[in-house]
């Protein structure tokens, strides 16, 4: 059951994550969620999901094409491999010519991480208040630089509210007194999801991510979650698997181009 509540977790926190851009346009229906933002990126700031695993998946991705032509956008459809009831999306996205663009591991862990002790010039805190808010996003836009995300994206997080709203813990870990590694969760369903890891390169290496990783994951569950689960990067996998995160199935990320003309 909680792979499906992960599942949907991310779909949550993805809108939630989505209200951030005062400039995105969300279609949550009635199976599905489509966000917008306002970075043309086609594969982070724009995506489709379904929600219900018996929604037509040819209807679906009829709106969803709809959706984002209608808005000059490419878009990334998230599906998961490995899970039978998206057998059938994947086949009618790749049917229909969307691209395989990346693969993740989706990664659960079902007990608190173990917390290590921080070097003396490493100082680690929740994020309490706009300024706060703004340097998570500036690390995150400097951290994943290297993964090939451009940093306009995270510009567009205007809201700062949403790092420290009711279900949601966001930290910010310091070395020598500058930003360098975040993490967050976001609680839904007694899932606590885990997004936006990051360290910008010159601090990796001094247990800054896994400091704030640690952190987030203990605060969702503090909050009540049975289960904490993330979507890993190549990077950040062997710091999750030394944690304890094990992989129950992985992400498709499947990319259909912008209307012609629009590249």
């Amino acid at each position: 059951m909680y792979e499906r509540d992960a599942h949907l977790n991310l779909i949550e926190s993805s809108r939630q994550l989505f209200e951030l851009d005062p400039g995105a346009e969300i279609e949550d229906g009635a199976g599905w969620l489509f966000g917008a933002g306002r970075s043309s990126h086609p594969v982070i700031s724009n995506a489709a999901f379904r929600a219900d695993d018996g929604l037509d998946p040819t209807k679906l991705l009829s709106r969803a094409r709809d959706f984002f032509d209608a808005r000059g956008r490419g878009f990334a459809l998230w599906a998961r491999v490995g899970v039978e009831e998206d057998r059938d999306l994947i086949a009618a996205a790749e049917g229909s010519g969307l691209q395989n663009v990346h693969e993740m591991p989706a990664m659960v862990h079902g007990r608190r991480v173990e917390e290590r002790p921080l070097p003396a010039d490493v100082e680690l805190r929740r994020v309490t208040s706009a300024s706060d808010a703004g340097a998570y996003w500036q690390v995150a836009a400097d951290a994943y630089t290297s993964n090939g995300f451009p940093p306009e994206i995270f510009a567009y997080y205007e809201r700062h509210d949403g790092l420290t709203a009711d279900n949601a813990v966001a930290f910010l870990a310091h070395l020598d007194g500058r930003p360098a590694a975040i993490a967050m969760t976001i609680l839904s369903r007694g899932i606590a999801g885990i997004y936006w890891v990051g360290t910008i390169e010159g601090a990796r290496g001094h247990g800054l991510g896994w400091a704030a990783t640690a952190a987030a994951v203990n605060a969702g569950f503090d909050m009540g979650a049975g289960i904490a689960s993330l979507q890993a990067s190549a990077m950040g996998e062997p710091i999750y698997r030394a944690m304890g995160f094990e992989t129950i199935f992985t992400y498709r990320l499947l990319m259909h181009r912008p209307p012609k003309g629009e590249q």
